[in-house]
């Protein structure tokens, strides 16, 4: 059986060096960018609280695992609760016939919090995981698409499963890229199509920390932020280019009252992945649609994100498709309350505040 203790700083380069042995595949550009990575999310990290560490596991006198925890802070009915997001769970290939992801797991879930979210986990951590305690609330882990050029986002598809052979779908391209042109002037992708009473703007921090009470406003479980602690989350999230490049834009309505804005990282011929989409009260559909001419005129074939459960009819309305893919989102609390509300879609709860964007997985 392993040994846990609480992850310290100067167990950075065995945790970077397991990360190496467990995600070979992923290569950073060089071992000391990997430990000023996990440095920087870790222990500089805006809300770090020695009260909800991370925790290494030992055995034979190295580290065999590692549970990555960030602090968080969100409001419950208007009331702070301390919020633990977790992050980089990885046990050594050779040490995962015992017990020290078991270990590592309930260590992680015994903290103080008052709730515990991971949304970048796989199936095995959801069957430990509901084995705990915890829930994968099926509301959180449908995702949307909306396809904008449906043949190069079929074509992308088959690329990526390796269906067909790159002799068959390079030529098909230019074929495509006409049938796309075609397909953007029939309904519904009028997106060329612009809402003459809207406009956008670089979106900066000062203007989402203005308006987050607004556009979280009736949802029971919401994010709390502070000017330091979002301006640090949107600089770590405009890094992450493996993702994509990121565009983050304001709409405003009569060109200067603030409606809505979107995050999302672009990738051009392929399928932009969204982190956040905010709106006022009866503004949401307008909001998205805006996000789907930015990303069509960007050049995406296709964009993607996880269901607000508030917006679900905007979301149909707009011919997007649902469906369970991709990492599964899992919480645990010890508060039945607050376990409900987020089980009935009460919850404002974007890839923004949980781990999805992170990726340890280099740039």
């Amino acid at each position: 059986m392993a040994t846990l203790r609480t992850f310290a700083e100067n167990d950075i380069p065995a945790v970077a060096a397991l990360f190496g042995r467990v995600y070979p595949q992923q290569r950073w550009a060089s071992q000391a960018a990997c430990e000023a990575y996990f440095r920087e999310i870790l222990f500089n990290n805006p809300w770090r609280n020695l009260d909800l560490p991370s925790w290494v596991a030992e055995e034979d006198g190295g580290v065999a695992g590692f549970a990555g925890v960030m602090p968080r802070r969100m409001l419950f009915r208007g009331r702070p609760i301390r919020v633990a997001v977790g992050c980089q769970f990885m046990v050594d290939p050779n040490r995962r016939n015992g017990l020290t992801a078991l270990q590592l797991a309930r260590a992680a879930l015994s903290g103080t919090q008052d709730l515990f979210i991971a949304d970048g986990a796989n199936e095995l951590s959801r069957q430990m995981w509901t084995g705990l305690g915890g829930t994968a609330p099926l509301l959180y882990n449908l995702h949307w698409t909306r396809p904008l050029r449906p043949v190069r986002f079929a074509l992308s598809l088959l690329e990526e499963r390796r269906a067909l052979p790159p002799a068959l779908t390079l030529p098909a391209r230019p074929l495509g890229a006409l049938a796309d042109a075609l397909a953007a002037r029939l309904h519904p992708n009028r997106l060329d199509r612009e809402d003459a009473e809207l406009a956008e703007d670089d979106l900066d921090a000062a203007a989402m920390l203005d308006h987050l009470p607004d556009v979280a406003d009736g949802s029971a479980l919401q994010p709390e932020y502070d000017a330091r602690s979002l301006a640090w989350l949107l600089e770590q999230t405009a890094l992450k280019v493996r993702h994509g490049k990121l565009r983050a834009r304001a709409v405003l309505e009569g060109g200067r009252r603030l409606i809505g804005w979107y995050l999302y990282y672009l990738r051009a011929g392929g399928v932009s992945e969204v982190v956040q989409i905010a709106a006022w009260n009866g503004s949401f559909g307008r909001v998205l649609q805006r996000l789907f001419a930015d990303a069509w005129r960007q050049g995406a074939a296709a964009v993607r994100g996880r269901l607000d459960p508030r917006h679900i009819q905007e979301f149909s309305d707009r011919h997007c498709w649902f469906r369970r893919e991709g990492t599964w989102t899992l919480v645990h609390s010890r508060h039945a309350d607050l376990a409900a509300a987020i089980h009935q879609g009460n919850a404002y709860l974007s890839r923004l505040e949980g781990e999805w964007w992170l990726r340890f997985q280099g740039g």
